[in-house]
């Protein structure tokens, strides 16, 4: 029946095989051109879903654009949020928005963001990215329509990788025991993931015959052939006594000669632009959609463009203000390199790896978080390198099998996958057993920006720190991040280094203080060509008190904001701050910390998370001290109690209210209000 008006049930329109194929064209080209435009997102699955996207929001589900909250519209689940532009695209031709919209993909307050937020689109059932949990909560919705006797359908769509995650076949199972004939599953099988091949990375063997051995009717087709698919929803509404899987099988990157089956193309936009073998205007031309003239994609790119600019403008106007510009390589002198955090950890484990009592384990973004560099140039080592696939809960169980053993286990994915999804195995497993594996919590904060919330770790800092047995280092460069990942890889019990994804600030150097535990004291000296030569470090345990006024304790990719905001203070109000680079989290530094609260009677903390996460830590153990005998003014810069979402990371900082300048306007209030009580 597909579109509807709700108020009479009459279909909108009902389109035959030919205009879905045509529609189809038309979504891959304004997906493509809102990659291209973002210059990042997911090409290659959103192009092999995209026809069964198209017949599923045009010919299949009910639904009204009009009224989006219809209680009897089919509910589409996407567990596969990674393919979020071929959501929008399929709303869009549905009539929620207009397609001209979807080209502002990933860009600050859009709405359209890297993986979908229900909350801020009409027409989303889910907002989601975090693979393994959608078929559960269309089980749920399925479930509910049976209870209140709802006639509606529920489709949910899975990607073949994510099968890898336990949570899908337990939902499987629930679906068959509840008989859930009004539930629909679509699978997308197109056999690659990120690390490789699907069947290399974690070998699923016939999705059919496991399917079916749980209970289910299995549909499978060619997921490109239009009527194939019409055909297989039809034959699926038809079940009476069981879920139905449709297993259709297609290409990655379908439609574009250069994507397709290219694994490089899970997530990478065009690489040469308009022009050239890999590039936008080669994709439409492969797409063959006639109505995107070159001037037609201009105007399009121009409208995100101009949106881009409207963000810009709002972060100038959101940033707080001084006597001249302290940002980032503004100036003829303070100038400093930026280096992705991440690659201090890659260049860590490749040493590190030489050890033959080292095994490691990759979560299907190997290369991404730099784990690749455990045996990328040491091809001998591959036999102890072990691909899970998406499955970060039994990747740290394996690894706890290892440790057990006697092996030193290394473990990693994205921060909220890595300490997030797996925290009951990582509590009751790893650190109640006190074993050896050391977890990357990869790409933490809001450093994977335009992925949006799902993808951005903003809580693992507080979930972390209270569990028994584990380290927790959280360091603020990619040097930082090499000598964090050597400390913690021999330390008795599980460990943690949190690390940045995206370029940061390079603050420190080879010989550059660290003493894992120990807290580094740094201190503005003056203005100098390099921005790391304006700063004395020294070891906590080393540092005598210089009268300074407040106490900025920072971590990760803070610290560099800390001391960037030490520079401003000084110059712009003369005030002396003492900056705390606490790289070791757990065990926590408490003498050099509670020292400084003593001497500055001024502290603000510093981290790129939700707020009191790391600065309620830090005010425990100053609650403790019993050296502070003058009134203790605080306050905390952090991320206040809200998720994430889709944004170039320095715009995010902005956002946010995470950088220097709002360090500064926090520091010269508490450094008043002592003023006053003193």
């Amino acid at each position: 029946m597909a579109i509807l008006n709700s108020t009479d049930n009459s279909v909108v329109k009902d389109y035959s095989t030919d205009e879905l194929i045509q529609k189809a064209k038309e979504m891959r080209s304004y997906s493509m051109i809102s990659i291209h435009a973002a210059g990042s997102g997911h090409p290659g699955g959103t192009l092999s879903i995209m026809d069964i996207a198209a017949a599923l929001y045009l010919k299949v589900a009910c639904h009204d654009p009009k009224n989006p909250d219809w209680e009897g519209r089919d509910r589409i689940f996407w567990s596969a949020g990674h393919k979020a532009p071929a959501i929008y695209a399929a709303l869009a031709a549905s009539g929620y928005f207009p397609f001209e919209e979807t080209v502002k993909l990933r860009k600050l307050g859009s709405g359209f963001e890297g993986h979908p937020n229900r909350l801020r689109l009409q027409g989303i059932e889910l907002s989601s990215g975090s693979l393994g949990q959608g078929l559960g909560v269309a089980v749920g919705s399925a479930l509910d329509a049976k209870l209140e006797k709802r006639k509606n359908r529920v489709y949910c769509i899975l990607g073949d990788g994510e099968h890898n995650e336990g949570s899908v076949w337990e939902s499987i199972m629930s679906a068959a025991n509840y008989n859930l004939n009004n539930l629909i599953a679509i699978v997308d099988l197109n056999g690659l993931q990120i690390d490789g091949p699907t069947d290399d990375v974690m070998c699923l063997g016939s999705l059919k015959e496991k399917y079916e051995s749980f209970g289910w009717e299995v549909l499978e087709i060619d997921g490109h052939d239009m009527e194939a698919i019409v055909e297989a929803f039809s034959k699926a509404s038809e079940i009476k006594d069981k879920p139905t899987a449709i297993i259709a099988h297609t290409v990655k990157g379908k439609g574009v000669s250069y994507a397709e089956n290219v694994v490089g193309y899970h997530g990478a936009p065009p690489k040469d632009g308009r022009s050239g073998e890999e590039s936008l205007d080669k994709a439409l031309d492969d797409i063959g959609d006639p109505q995107f003239t070159k001037e037609k994609v201009d105007s399009l790119l121009k409208i995100a463009s101009d949106y881009q600019k409207i963000v810009d403008k709002k972060m100038v106007e959101k940033l707080p203000k001084f006597s001249k510009s302290y940002w980032w390589n503004d100036s003829e002198d303070m100038k400093v390199d930026m280096v992705p955090t991440r690659n201090g950890f890659g260049d860590a484990l490749a040493e590190i790896g030489s050890d033959k009592n080292i095994v490691a384990h990759g979560a299907d973004i190997t290369s991404s978080i730099r784990m690749n560099k455990f045996y990328a140039d040491f091809p001998e080592r591959k036999n102890r390198f072990f691909s899970i696939g998406i499955a970060e809960a039994n990747m740290t169980l394996i690894a706890s099998g290892f440790a057990r053993e006697g092996k030193s286990a290394f473990v990693g994915s994205y921060g909220v996958f890595a300490t997030g999804r797996a925290w009951d195995q990582l509590r009751t497993t790893a650190c109640y057993n006190k074993f050896n594996i050391n977890i990357a919590d990869a790409h933490g904060g809001i450093s994977v920006g335009p992925d949006g919330a799902t993808h951005q770790a903003l809580e693992e800092i507080a979930v972390i720190n209270y569990l028994p047995n584990i380290v927790l280092t959280v360091p603020c460069d990619s040097n930082e991040t090499y000598k964090s990942t050597k400390a913690i890889t021999y330390e008795e019990g599980p460990s943690v280094v949190r690390y940045a994804r995206t370029a940061t600030p390079i603050v420190t150097d080879k010989e550059t203080p660290y003493e894992f535990g120990i807290t580094n004291i740094i201190r503005f000296r003056g203005r100098k060509a390099k921005f790391p030569d304006a700063f004395e470090w020294k070891l906590g345990t080393e540092y005598e008190s210089e009268g300074e006024a407040v106490s900025l304790i920072a971590c990760g990719p803070m610290l560099p904001e800390a001391m960037r905001a030490a520079w401003i203070l000084k110059e712009e109000y003369g005030i002396e701050s003492r900056i705390l680079d606490v790289h070791t989290v757990k065990p926590l530094d408490m003498e050099t910390i509670n020292k400084a609260a003593a001497d500055t009677n001024a502290v603000i903390t510093c981290e790129e998370h939700q707020v009191g996460g790391f600065g309620n830590i830090v005010a425990g153990a100053i609650n403790t001290s019993k050296n502070i005998t003058s009134p203790l003014v605080m306050d905390m810069v952090g991320v206040q109690d809200i998720f994430g979402e889709s944004g170039a990371p320095w715009e995010l900082m902005i956002d946010f209210k995470l950088v220097a300048e709002n360090i500064v306007e926090k520091a010269k209030k508490l450094f008043d209000k002592k003023s006053q009580m003193l």
